[in-house]
């Protein structure tokens, strides 16, 4: 079994030579880049007020870094312009996503031409655990639009070698079987919701079980029935990769061991925190997702909750990284005067 490509991704990222990193270098490198990042957070008004009493150097330690406050979905929804460090006419790609279980206003998220590199760079070592240069891969997620997240995609399969096809991204079953069998793609990439109907269709499942390798699932939650059904129907591996339009698409991606994701760590901070506070919970405890930019370059984010519930795993990985890993995210964090609950949203359920 190889090794994820992550580290080789984030051993060239934070210098180190060589295809496996060194964790308590990559832990050095971040606190250095969380410093930068806090620096370049304080352009945005929103961060200036937040973050103007912290001394020159800090933080010294992630202890120290664990005591900022968190940046919450409501906050960005509700002041999204004084998150911005760069004139609005230097973000490439606005993005607008209703905020999930309330009637607040929606939120959004910039990205510059920087921003959308490395979100590239990102797709192309994404793929790259499941697929080889040459091969074929089938996209579902819209592509008509410049820098949508079809688009991205697909550019990034480009950087891997690897031939992107779009198919229709309502998911009918007929023009998915009908794309499988001209196309005959190694993997297909698409949201749950784009194959719950393909799942039960006859004619799919067998030009899936021609031709696929792989199915990575993006976007929504994926239940564990969703996966097995999915390995099951159409009798491949099934990825899940992880991500958040605020991550500008990119946060993690299982490898061929199908233990935890493995992380953007070179690009993004990822901690796990007791819902009901912002301090970290210890090792292994379950938790809500936040994440700190590491090199965003238009709306930089300190430590924001995503609502979704998983554990840190150690290193090693049973493919050989000796890097920290997420565990599956679990479901969605709900808070209740009586303390917090996790939730399975619906998209993505299956069953076998």
């Amino acid at each position: 079994m190889r090794v994820s490509p992550f580290d080789a991704w984030i051993a060239a990222a934070t210098g180190q030579s060589g295809e496996i990193p060194d964790p308590a270098r990559v832990a050095d490198w971040q606190l250095a880049a969380l410093g930068r990042s806090l620096d370049h957070a304080r352009l945005a008004p929103f961060y200036r007020d937040r973050l103007s009493h912290l001394p020159a150097g800090f933080p010294d330690s992630f202890a120290a870094f664990a005591a900022l406050p968190t940046t919450t979905p409501a906050e960005l929804a509700a002041d999204f312009p004084r998150f911005l460090t760069v004139p609005q006419d230097a973000i490439a790609r606005m993005v607008t996503v209703a905020t999930s279980g309330t009637t607040g206003p929606p939120k959004r998220m910039g990205l510059t031409d920087d921003d959308i590199e490395e979100t590239l760079d990102c797709f192309r070592v994404v793929m790259a655990v499941t697929l080889e240069p040459g091969e074929t891969v089938l996209i579902l997620f819209p592509a008509e639009k410049p820098d949508s997240v079809g688009d991205l995609i697909g550019r990034g399969m480009r950087r891997l070698g690897a031939n992107p096809i779009f198919g229709d991204p309502t998911g009918n079953p007929a023009r998915l079987a009908e794309a499988l069998l001209a196309h005959r793609p190694k993997s297909l990439i698409a949201a749950p919701s784009q194959l719950l109907a393909a799942l039960d269709d006859v004619a799919v499942m067998a030009a899936a079980r021609a031709t696929l390798r792989s199915v990575v699932y993006a976007s929504d939650f994926v239940s564990s029935e969703l996966r097995g059904k999915t390995a099951n129907r159409f009798g491949c591996r099934v990825f899940d990769y992880y991500s958040a339009t605020e991550m500008a698409y990119g946060g993690g991606m299982e490898c061929l061991a199908g233990s935890g994701y493995h992380l953007r760590e070179a690009q993004l901070y990822f901690e796990v925190l007791d819902p009901g506070s912002d301090a970290p919970v210890a090792a292994g405890e379950v938790g809500e997702v936040v994440f700190t930019t590491l090199s965003r370059r238009g709306v930089p984010l300190v430590r924001y909750r995503t609502g979704d519930a998983a554990r840190m795993l150690p290193g090693p990985c049973p493919c050989g990284s000796p890097l920290r890993r997420l565990g599956p995210i679990l479901g969605r964090i709900n808070r209740t005067e009586a303390g917090w609950t996790v939730s399975n949203p619906d998209k993505g359920r299956g069953t076998p």
